[in-house]
């Protein structure tokens, strides 16, 4: 079954493709506020809502965010293309990003490397506007990086994450819902298993 289905999308996927690319500069994936032309995307991914979660829950203009676990950082490029109004954006990793890196670019990102626990007693308490959590998924990560950083995000700021209910990381869920548990807001489940709640 496996070799099958991707024996249909290797078919399928270049025909849906040449059907939906001429219509890509019509695509609007982020509707909370006027973009210039995203690129080319069917699919809304974690990026996506953490545009759309700034704009809607976040202050107007100096947004400080931090990203734990930013890989290549095509979220934090896409967070800083969409959302002007942050000011700061700390792209928190265990690894330093590789020199053709697009954080090298990027003049608002101060680069924290280091275990994230570690780097979260750099950052005043109260002083994060949304804080997004996706690095080490085991359980026992998670639980320290939601302990490390939830104090860091004022009231009423974001705190989220990745791969809620996922079934290769059974541990964000487990760890979320015993942080939370009994806290003030509900935790949201948004596209692509992105987990959030206000501070």
């Amino acid at each position: 079954m496996g070799k099958l289905s991707r024996s249909v999308r290797r078919f399928t996927e270049p025909a849906r493709d040449a059907v939906l690319r001429p219509l890509a500069p019509l695509i609007r994936t982020q509707r909370s506020v006027p973009f210039r032309p995203e690129h080319f995307t069917v699919k809304r991914s974690r990026r996506h809502v953490l545009v759309d979660l700034i704009h809607q829950r976040c202050p107007a203009r100096d947004v400080v965010v931090a990203e734990i676990g930013v890989r290549g950082g095509r979220t934090t490029e896409h967070m800083l293309g969409y959302c002007p109004q942050i000011a700061r954006l700390y792209a928190v990793d265990i690894a330093a990003p590789g020199p053709n890196s697009p954080l090298l670019r990027l003049p608002k990102v101060e680069f924290l490397h280091g275990r994230s626990v570690e780097m979260a007693r750099r950052i005043a308490d109260g002083s994060l506007d949304l804080v997004f959590i996706d690095a080490d998924h085991s359980e026992a990560a998670v639980r320290e990086d939601v302990a490390a950083w939830r104090p860091k995000v004022r009231r009423g700021g974001v705190i989220a994450g990745h791969d809620y209910g996922s079934r290769n990381h059974v541990g964000v869920k487990v760890a979320v819902d015993e942080a939370f548990a009994g806290h003030h807001e509900p935790v949201h489940v948004d596209a692509n298993k992105v987990w959030w709640t206000i501070a």
